[in-house]
């Protein structure tokens, strides 16, 4: 959702040159806006439907199978790319740069959750159970700002610290407030003076905890963005380990989920693992070695990590070598804030519709996934190509350059 800048990069002599992957002309590798529109319409695909297919039809059901969950993350890592790229990619900003980058940062965060409650409002007074990320996002945003300053390795050795911790830590305060102890407490000592949980039904606890998307999880995910982004994404060898590197990951986290299940019996003790996607009972610590969607867990967010990076290597190879071709998509990963926020706002709308409405409205509610995805592509690359950035985009922008200013 934020808007990449591209830092200086300084090369020795005999250092090999990297391809020139495609830029929008503002510094913004088109791979990474083409990575975010995937993640973008994994979310509408789950949301609304697959366009153009039948719900019952295979095709459709494999779709929604692997957007759910897997594009949460796809879009977490793609934001911490975002971040570095924001920050300076593979020289990251320092001194005066870097204390006016992370101040803009804080901003997005802070401007983000705000535009998360108010939509989330919007969303509980429609009746819609959307799951509002943004203000999610926002959070992230701001509890990755310590992090800004650092190279890759010491951002990635960050990132598997959050993997390693973060799902355990999330499940320990999960059993503590499901059982009645010193979590419960808490949660409703703050709760009732939350101002976000009293009016937007998003608290600080809700965002870290107790929520479908809790930053104790996704933030590995995050993390691990903005290491992959302070390297030369660029170069051809770079390119290939991380690919080869997220192949790896992701059958390590898939697989040692499923023997975990099927060849060490815990089929049979906690039952199938495929019936529980999203936050996970907390009666047996053995949940844990699940990697179904939204289930917060290790194998789930080092699974979904490996997968966004072979993501990224594919999405930069072809902005590459086929950039008109992709340009509609890249314009619509770029606009992925508006785009979000339109769609939200199409679900609370389809609420309001009942056999009694126009028959315009009846018609608009049927063919909704399909006028979502029109109008995110064709929508997004007029606006792109006539205006510029995204109005929430721009506007965000332009909040955090009036609050901090400072040379970029």
């Amino acid at each position: 959702m934020s808007h990449p800048q591209e830092g200086s990069e300084r090369r020795e002599p005999n250092e090999p040159q990297p391809s020139s992957a495609p830029t929008n002309g503002d510094g913004r590798l088109d791979g990474v806006d083409l990575a975010r529109w995937v993640a973008i319409a994994g979310m509408l695909a789950v949301h609304l439907g697959v366009p153009f297919v039948e719900p019952e039809h295979p095709v459709a059901r494999l779709i929604q199978q692997y957007a759910w969950g897997r594009s949460t993350l796809v879009f977490a890592f793609v934001a911490g790319v975002s971040l570095a790229l924001l920050s300076g990619g593979r020289e990251q900003h320092t001194g005066a740069m870097g204390r006016t980058t992370a101040g803009r940062v804080a901003v997005r965060g802070a401007v983000l959750m705000l535009v998360g409650w108010s939509l989330n409002a919007v969303i509980a007074a429609s009746g819609s159970h959307l799951t509002v990320i943004i203000t999610y996002y926002g959070l992230y945003f701001l509890m990755v700002l310590p992090f800004l300053r650092m190279a890759a390795d010491r951002v990635a050795f960050v990132a598997l610290a959050a993997l390693v911790i973060g799902p355990q830590l999330l499940f320990v305060l999960r059993r503590s407030s499901e059982n009645g102890g010193w979590m419960a407490h808490l949660t409703l000592t703050l709760n009732d003076v939350d101002p976000a949980q009293i009016l937007a039904h998003q608290g600080l606890l809700e965002l870290l905890v107790h929520g479908f998307y809790p930053a104790l999880g996704c933030l590995a995910a995050v993390l691990a963005g903005i290491a992959v982004g302070r390297l030369d994404l660029r170069s051809q060898i770079v390119r290939l380990r991380l690919a080869c590197a997220g192949m790896v990951i992701a059958f390590i986290a898939y697989r040692g989920s499923w023997h975990a299940w099927d060849t060490w019996g815990l089929v049979w003790e906690l039952g199938m693992r495929e019936e529980i996607s999203g936050p996970l009972p907390t009666d047996d610590a053995r949940r844990l070695l699940s990697s179904m969607s939204h289930t917060s867990t290790t194998p789930e967010i080092l699974g979904g990590v490996g997968v966004s990076m072979v993501l990224l290597v594919g999405c930069l190879y072809v902005a590459e070598r086929l950039p008109r071709l992709v340009s509609p998509f890249t314009a619509a990963g770029a606009l992925a804030l508006t785009i979000y926020v339109s769609h939200a706002l199409a679900l609370a709308w389809r609420e309001t519709v009942d056999l009694d409405s126009a028959r315009m409205a009846l018609w608009t509610n049927d063919h909704l996934s399909e006028l979502s995805f029109v109008f995110a592509v064709v929508g997004a690359f007029l606006w792109r190509s006539t205006v510029g950035r995204g109005p929430l985009e721009a506007g965000v922008s332009r909040i955090s350059r009036f609050l901090v200013p400072g040379r970029r």
